[in-house]
């Protein structure tokens, strides 16, 4: 069993499987750990059963704001240089309006000593790209 992310030459997956509830966010096999703890702070929960697999799953009970959390770790990630697929099905393109707006209004922002945010900060780079089918 081998990671999506491996598979697709990516950093990160995100997607609903066939049939299953559960939003995962597969990365490559051996991603460092600041990526990983990038996830863990997008909301999504990490399961590693083996020290080399590890992924990440949206807790159960989000409903309909799965495509919120799923959008903003895809533009977030994407705009930190991450290599990002979402699946379409997930998409919500008015959180990524909010979130893309977010995020450059933040980087022209001057910085707060001490400022604690959610949203990881964000340098300007290039957009994330279109949502892919898996």
């Amino acid at each position: 069993m081998g990671s999506l992310a491996d598979e697709e030459d990516t950093d990160i997956e995100i997607y609903r499987r066939y049939g299953d509830p559960t939003v995962y966010a597969d990365s490559r096999t051996g991603a460092d750990e600041e990526l990983l703890q990038l996830l863990d702070t997008l909301g999504f929960e990490r399961k590693n059963p083996m020290p080399m697999y590890t992924w990440h799953e949206l807790p159960p009970g989000l409903a309909d704001r799965e495509n919120l959390y799923a959008t903003r770790a895809w533009v977030v990630l994407a705009n930190l240089g991450y290599t990002v697929n979402l699946d379409p099905d997930l998409h919500c393109p008015s959180t990524e309006r909010i979130v893309r707006s977010a995020l450059t209004s933040k980087s022209n922002a001057p910085a707060e000593p001490h400022e604690r945010t959610a949203t990881p900060a964000v340098p300007p780079k290039a957009a994330a790209g279109p949502a892919r089918s898996m």
